[in-house]
């Protein structure tokens, strides 16, 4: 079932926040949180259990323009639930101020991208997944759940560039000095 982008069901949500300065958007199993306590403090707090998975073939990623002001190298591990070696599946991803990226994918993978270039008095810009297929794991054998599956994100790391990891040490060790 596809719904078209402004559904009822595709209404934007605050989403949870996958890692610093990256948060869900629209079109992920919200199912895919697991609620834990903090041993020390006992407070309720919603954690990513991964893989995360997308509900639909197209899914996106809120990038906080805060955080990431420019691009940065973003490392995305990745799977499609519906490929295989005998049937590829055709990721695209987009984002503001970089071509469109498309890949035949036909198990885990590893893709290097960057942060979106983000419009002036934007907070934050969209990373956009849309695959050519999508299953539920139950009804291809290789599994019990039976939701439907696109994108299984399974880790997401930004790489600082070496010399803004230097400056940003830099002026902290500068300000702790003065301080």
């Amino acid at each position: 079932m596809h719904l078209p982008p402004d559904s009822l069901f595709e209404q934007p949500q605050d989403g949870a926040e996958i890692h610093t300065g990256i948060r869900l958007g629209r079109g992920w199993h919200l199912e895919s949180l697991s609620d834990h306590t903090d041993g020390d403090t006992g407070a309720a707090a919603a954690a990513p259990a991964w893989p995360l998975w997308s509900r639909s073939p197209r899914a996106t990623l809120h990038v906080s323009a805060v955080h990431f002001p420019e691009p940065v190298p973003l490392r995305l591990s990745l799977q499609a639930c519906a490929a295989s070696p005998g049937h590829p599946v055709t990721l695209s991803i987009s984002s503001p101020g970089h071509p469109p990226l498309t890949r035949q994918i036909t198990g885990p993978t590893v893709l290097r991208i960057a942060t979106p270039h983000h419009p002036a008095g934007a907070a934050s810009s969209s990373i956009t997944f849309e695959l050519s297929d999508f299953a539920s794991p139950l009804l291809l054998g290789r599994g019990t759940d039976p939701r439907q599956l696109g994108l299984g994100l399974t880790g997401l790391a930004p790489r600082w560039p070496l010399r803004a990891r230097l400056r940003a040490r830099l002026h902290a060790l500068l300000a702790a000095r003065r301080g």
